[in-house]
Protein backbone atom coordinates (compact mmCIF):
# COMPACT_ATOMS: atom_id res chain seq x y z
CA UNK A 1 0.00 0.00 0.00
CA UNK A 2 1.32 3.41 -1.09
CA UNK A 3 2.24 5.89 2.14
CA UNK A 4 1.86 9.19 2.11
CA UNK A 5 3.89 11.27 -0.46
CA UNK A 6 6.95 12.93 0.89
CA UNK A 7 5.98 16.39 -1.31
CA UNK A 8 3.73 18.42 0.35
CA UNK A 9 2.62 19.55 -2.79
CA UNK A 10 1.32 16.05 -3.81
CA UNK A 11 -0.37 15.58 -0.27
CA UNK A 12 -2.14 18.55 -0.99
CA UNK A 13 -2.97 17.65 -4.49
CA UNK A 14 -4.30 14.11 -3.15
CA UNK A 15 -6.59 16.01 -0.64
CA UNK A 16 -7.84 18.17 -3.60
CA UNK A 17 -6.49 21.09 -2.98
CA UNK A 18 -7.03 23.36 -5.81
CA UNK A 19 -4.08 26.00 -5.14
CA UNK A 20 -1.72 22.89 -4.70
CA UNK A 21 -3.00 21.03 -8.02
CA UNK A 22 -1.95 24.72 -9.77
CA UNK A 23 1.18 24.49 -8.13
CA UNK A 24 2.01 21.21 -8.87
CA UNK A 25 0.99 21.50 -12.18
CA UNK A 26 3.30 24.88 -13.26
CA UNK A 27 5.83 23.21 -11.77
CA UNK A 28 5.83 19.46 -13.81
CA UNK A 29 4.28 20.60 -17.12
CA UNK A 30 7.96 21.87 -18.24
CA UNK A 31 9.72 18.75 -17.65
CA UNK A 32 6.80 16.69 -18.96
CA UNK A 33 6.70 18.67 -22.33
CA UNK A 34 10.00 18.18 -23.08
CA UNK A 35 9.82 14.34 -22.30
CA UNK A 36 6.84 15.29 -24.95
CA UNK A 37 8.98 16.73 -27.28
CA UNK A 38 11.70 14.51 -26.89
CA UNK A 39 9.69 12.07 -28.34
CA UNK A 40 7.43 13.17 -30.43
CA UNK A 41 9.76 16.08 -32.24
CA UNK A 42 6.66 18.27 -32.97
CA UNK A 43 6.10 21.25 -30.67
CA UNK A 44 2.00 21.33 -31.56
CA UNK A 45 2.08 17.40 -30.92
CA UNK A 46 4.10 18.08 -27.92
CA UNK A 47 2.09 20.17 -26.18
CA UNK A 48 -0.81 18.92 -27.02
CA UNK A 49 0.66 15.25 -25.70
CA UNK A 50 1.98 17.12 -22.37
CA UNK A 51 -1.34 18.17 -21.31
CA UNK A 52 -3.00 15.02 -21.91
CA UNK A 53 -0.15 13.11 -19.59
CA UNK A 54 -0.89 16.24 -16.92
CA UNK A 55 -4.38 15.12 -16.92
CA UNK A 56 -3.27 11.85 -17.09
CA UNK A 57 -0.72 12.15 -14.25
CA UNK A 58 -3.26 13.40 -12.23
CA UNK A 59 -5.96 11.42 -12.52
CA UNK A 60 -3.48 8.24 -11.10
CA UNK A 61 -1.39 10.10 -8.36
CA UNK A 62 -3.61 7.81 -6.22
CA UNK A 63 -1.61 4.97 -7.34
CA UNK A 64 1.79 6.45 -7.28
CA UNK A 65 4.00 4.61 -5.20
CA UNK A 66 5.96 6.54 -2.88
CA UNK A 67 8.62 4.47 -2.47
CA UNK A 68 10.13 4.84 -6.45
CA UNK A 69 10.99 8.72 -6.58
CA UNK A 70 8.17 11.23 -8.26
CA UNK A 71 10.21 12.23 -11.38
CA UNK A 72 11.09 8.27 -12.29
CA UNK A 73 7.24 7.51 -12.27
CA UNK A 74 5.98 10.87 -13.77
CA UNK A 75 8.92 10.20 -16.65
CA UNK A 76 7.93 6.77 -17.49
CA UNK A 77 3.73 7.19 -17.12
CA UNK A 78 4.62 10.13 -19.85
CA UNK A 79 6.51 8.04 -22.21
CA UNK A 80 4.39 5.30 -22.46
CA UNK A 81 1.64 7.79 -23.31
CA UNK A 82 4.00 9.07 -25.96
CA UNK A 83 4.66 5.93 -26.94
CA UNK A 84 1.42 4.84 -27.50
CA UNK A 85 0.52 8.37 -29.48
CA UNK A 86 2.96 7.27 -31.81
CA UNK A 87 1.78 3.97 -32.13
CA UNK A 88 -1.83 5.38 -32.78
CA UNK A 89 -0.27 8.08 -35.19
CA UNK A 90 1.38 5.45 -37.41
CA UNK A 91 -1.48 3.47 -37.80
CA UNK A 92 -3.40 6.24 -38.60
CA UNK A 93 -1.28 7.41 -40.62
CA UNK A 94 -0.95 3.53 -42.85
CA UNK A 95 -5.00 3.89 -42.99
CA UNK A 96 -4.85 7.51 -44.65
CA UNK A 97 -1.95 5.98 -46.57
CA UNK A 98 -3.79 2.80 -48.00
CA UNK A 99 -6.98 4.96 -48.14
CA UNK A 100 -5.35 7.36 -50.51
CA UNK A 101 -3.37 4.59 -52.00
CA UNK A 102 -6.70 2.50 -53.40
CA UNK A 103 -8.62 6.02 -54.44
CA UNK A 104 -6.10 6.58 -56.82
CA UNK A 105 -5.74 3.23 -58.03
CA UNK A 106 -9.00 2.44 -58.23
CA UNK A 107 -11.55 3.83 -61.31
CA UNK A 108 -13.38 6.72 -60.46
CA UNK A 109 -16.74 6.53 -62.30
CA UNK A 110 -18.09 9.13 -64.28
CA UNK A 111 -21.05 10.64 -63.46
CA UNK A 112 -22.67 10.18 -66.70
CA UNK A 113 -21.57 6.72 -67.31
CA UNK A 114 -22.82 5.35 -63.64
CA UNK A 115 -26.38 7.55 -64.96
CA UNK A 116 -26.50 5.52 -68.06
CA UNK A 117 -25.48 2.10 -66.03
CA UNK A 118 -28.25 2.83 -63.61
CA UNK A 119 -31.15 3.48 -66.84
CA UNK A 120 -30.16 0.24 -67.91
CA UNK A 121 -30.95 -1.26 -65.08
CA UNK A 122 -33.96 0.78 -64.41
CA UNK A 123 -34.90 -0.51 -67.62
CA UNK A 124 -33.59 -4.28 -67.49
CA UNK A 125 -35.84 -4.41 -63.97
CA UNK A 126 -38.92 -2.90 -65.91
CA UNK A 127 -38.65 -5.30 -68.63
CA UNK A 128 -38.22 -8.60 -66.26
CA UNK A 129 -41.27 -7.98 -64.15
CA UNK A 130 -43.10 -7.75 -67.83
CA UNK A 131 -41.87 -11.31 -68.52
CA UNK A 132 -44.20 -14.18 -66.86
CA UNK A 133 -43.49 -15.68 -63.50
CA UNK A 134 -41.95 -18.87 -65.17
CA UNK A 135 -40.13 -17.19 -68.41
CA UNK A 136 -38.71 -14.98 -65.20
CA UNK A 137 -37.72 -17.99 -62.81
CA UNK A 138 -35.99 -19.43 -65.45
CA UNK A 139 -34.52 -16.61 -66.94
CA UNK A 140 -33.04 -15.51 -63.01
CA UNK A 141 -31.88 -18.81 -62.49
CA UNK A 142 -29.81 -19.96 -66.08
CA UNK A 143 -28.84 -16.28 -67.04
CA UNK A 144 -28.55 -14.46 -63.63
CA UNK A 145 -27.60 -16.60 -61.52
CA UNK A 146 -25.50 -19.00 -63.81
CA UNK A 147 -27.01 -22.59 -62.79
CA UNK A 148 -27.13 -25.31 -65.32
CA UNK A 149 -30.61 -25.73 -67.41
CA UNK A 150 -30.48 -28.98 -65.66
CA UNK A 151 -30.21 -27.84 -61.87
CA UNK A 152 -32.56 -25.09 -63.13
CA UNK A 153 -34.95 -27.60 -63.84
CA UNK A 154 -34.72 -29.31 -60.54
CA UNK A 155 -35.48 -26.26 -58.71
CA UNK A 156 -38.07 -25.64 -61.04
CA UNK A 157 -39.81 -29.30 -61.06
CA UNK A 158 -40.13 -29.18 -64.85
CA UNK A 159 -38.02 -31.09 -67.23
CA UNK A 160 -34.67 -29.57 -68.34
CA UNK A 161 -36.07 -28.72 -72.36
CA UNK A 162 -38.86 -27.20 -70.72
CA UNK A 163 -36.12 -24.22 -69.08
CA UNK A 164 -34.58 -24.01 -72.51
CA UNK A 165 -37.75 -22.94 -74.31
CA UNK A 166 -38.49 -20.30 -70.82
CA UNK A 167 -34.91 -19.11 -71.64
CA UNK A 168 -35.25 -18.53 -74.70
CA UNK A 169 -39.14 -17.21 -74.40
CA UNK A 170 -37.36 -14.95 -72.15
CA UNK A 171 -34.67 -13.71 -73.92
CA UNK A 172 -36.60 -12.99 -76.86
CA UNK A 173 -38.66 -11.37 -75.02
CA UNK A 174 -36.43 -8.98 -73.30
CA UNK A 175 -34.93 -7.97 -76.88
CA UNK A 176 -38.30 -6.68 -77.62
CA UNK A 177 -39.07 -4.80 -74.53
CA UNK A 178 -35.50 -3.53 -74.63
CA UNK A 179 -34.89 -2.93 -78.50
CA UNK A 180 -36.18 0.51 -78.83
CA UNK A 181 -34.84 1.48 -75.51
CA UNK A 182 -31.56 0.50 -76.08
CA UNK A 183 -31.43 1.44 -79.71
CA UNK A 184 -27.86 2.30 -80.87
CA UNK A 185 -26.52 -0.35 -78.72
CA UNK A 186 -24.49 -2.82 -80.78
CA UNK A 187 -24.39 -6.07 -77.76
CA UNK A 188 -27.29 -7.43 -75.88
CA UNK A 189 -27.41 -5.66 -72.44
CA UNK A 190 -26.02 -7.55 -69.84
CA UNK A 191 -28.35 -9.10 -67.54
CA UNK A 192 -25.78 -9.70 -64.58
CA UNK A 193 -26.20 -5.67 -63.99
CA UNK A 194 -29.38 -6.79 -61.98
CA UNK A 195 -27.11 -8.25 -59.45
Amino acid sequence: MNTIPSDPILTRVLAGDADAFDAWYRREFPAVYRICFGILVDPARADEAARDAMVHLHDRLANYDTTRRFSTWRNAVVMNLCRDRMRRQRVREQIEHDAAESMTTSTIVDPHDAAAANEVVALLEDALCRLSPREREAFVLVVLEQNSPQDAAEALSIGESSVRSLVTLARRRLRQLLGPSLAGSATEPDPKELR
